[in-house]
């Protein structure tokens, strides 16, 4: 028995390792390219042999404004989502009424749909009523895209909770509003993060979308800045890599900072009562 606990004790601890490896050498990667002169390149390093810091202050000099400008769509995209979805989710949850359940099946079926399928839909759509290249429209679109994934998030949380707090509230003669805004999410602060945070992730990384619906260079964000140092003679890929190294740092603080409401938030659902 002693054997085999040190046997799997050791499995889990070289498969841990192997999990890191495999997670952060993109990772090391990009930083040894984004340390190298543009003329050195092509020679193989498994180290880094250069530490050309440079590369990283022309990245932030490109990238600044399109990083303010994804941390804006994705905040706004976040707030937005957060404010529809959870009254949304807490409803679906307490109470019983009809379509529920084809609401939430359709609700988990959005998520198999690959979103590049509405989205020459969408441009059409936009495109006829002038609201194309809008910052705005581009929230909008965020927003829309990601409520199905943080209403699902929510429902989950929402349902674990205790019903015993809603007959407490009416007693006291709280109304549905009072019951959401005094009462439930007081209390529901990780679960409401997790959904937040997933918004916010998605919205700062996506590509696509903004590919689709933004023209002017000046609105880019950031993922849209790194696909521009791409062109038909030449690539950046140290610059690239720079931008790409200092672009994960916002996303990696706000997992870090929050990742106690990310454990809560996801765990608590685990057990109902």
């Amino acid at each position: 028995m002693k054997r085999k606990k040190i046997l799997g004790k050791t499995l889990t601890f070289v498969l841990s390792v192997l999990f890191c490896v495999f997670a952060l050498l993109p990772i090391y990667t990009a930083a040894i390219i984004a340390l190298t002169p543009y003329s050195n390149l092509l020679e193989p390093q498994l180290f880094p042999h250069y530490f050309e810091w440079q590369n990283f202050v022309d990245a932030f000099v490109l990238m600044r404004s399109k990083l303010l400008n994804s941390f804006i769509y994705a905040a706004s995209a976040t707030v937005l989502t957060t404010v529809i979805s959870v009254p949304a989710a807490f409803a679906l949850a307490r109470y019983q009424f009809k379509l529920r359940r084809f609401i939430r099946f359709m609700l988990l079926l959005t998520q198999m749909m690959a979103g590049i399928v509405i989205l020459p839909a969408l441009y059409r759509m936009f495109h006829t009523l002038g609201m194309l290249d809008s910052p705005f429209v581009l929230i909008i679109v965020y927003t829309a895209v990601n409520q199905a994934l943080v209403v699902t998030i929510h429902y989950g949380y929402f349902a674990s909770l205790p019903k015993e707090l809603d007959e407490a509230a009416a007693i006291d003669g709280c109304n549905y509003l009072q019951l959401l805004t005094r009462v439930i999410i007081p209390i529901s602060g990780a679960g409401i993060a997790v959904g937040a945070i997933f918004v916010f992730v998605n919205c700062y990384n996506e590509f696509v979308i903004p590919l689709f619906l933004l023209s002017n260079v000046n609105d880019y964000p950031l993922t849209l800045t790194v696909y521009s140092l791409l062109s038909d003679t030449t690539i950046r890929w140290h610059i690239m890599a720079a931008t790409s190294i200092i672009g994960i740092i916002p996303p990696v603080l706000i997992f870090t900072l929050f990742q106690n409401y990310i454990i809560k938030g996801v765990t608590s659902g685990a057990v109902k009562g």
